[in-house]
């Protein structure tokens, strides 16, 4: 009788199951969430030119006002850029320089009126935007500090990426 009584008990359970399965009400299942939308960052915006001013003995060109000049190219903001950080890194004495790695420091360390007496580049100049000196599509220029007195620049050019064809190639700025 035993055992009769667990046969019953099983056949009524599995029966049980597949009433329960038959019968349950289907809840409808969470949509799955839509993928994540790839954020595109927002290109930058091309900084405002400068205006060519004509060069006098009283009054020669500085290399900032040829830094985004409307009648310049980007090869030549790139050699304006070079010269600002050269004429810096020989003004001042190792001793006194800032840290020189990175576009906010060069941009801090070329604004800076106590280093020389007058900063190298006008705080207001449009070639510097969110405290980062820009090339000519609003890109920020990219520093490289190979040693004390030799920093590398490389703009990133139209695409707004770095070591592409379209690159501003870097020259050198060396401290002599």
């Amino acid at each position: 009788m035993r055992k009769s009584a667990i046969v019953r008990f099983i056949l009524a359970t599995i029966l049980a199951a597949i009433v329960w399965f038959a019968f349950r009400s289907e809840k409808p299942r969470p949509a799955p969430p839509p993928p994540p939308v790839a954020t595109v960052a927002p290109l930058p915006t091309p900084p405002e030119l400068l205006e060519p001013r004509p060069a006098t003995k009283e009054q020669p060109i500085e290399s900032w006002e040829r830094l985004l000049a409307r009648d310049g190219s980007p090869q030549e903001d790139r050699d304006a850029l070079a010269d600002l950080v050269t004429n810096y890194l020989q003004a001042l004495p190792d001793s006194r320089r800032p840290p020189l790695g990175t576009n906010d420091e060069i941009t801090r360390a070329l604004t800076d009126r106590d280093a020389l007496g007058e900063a190298a580049l006008p705080a207001s100049h449009p070639g510097i935007v969110n405290g980062q000196l820009v090339d000519r599509w609003g890109n920020p220029w990219h520093f490289h500090q190979l040693s004390a007195d030799l920093i590398e620049t490389r703009g990133a050019g139209p695409d707004g990426r770095l070591f592409t064809s379209d690159d501003i190639a870097p020259p050198l700025m060396k401290h002599e």
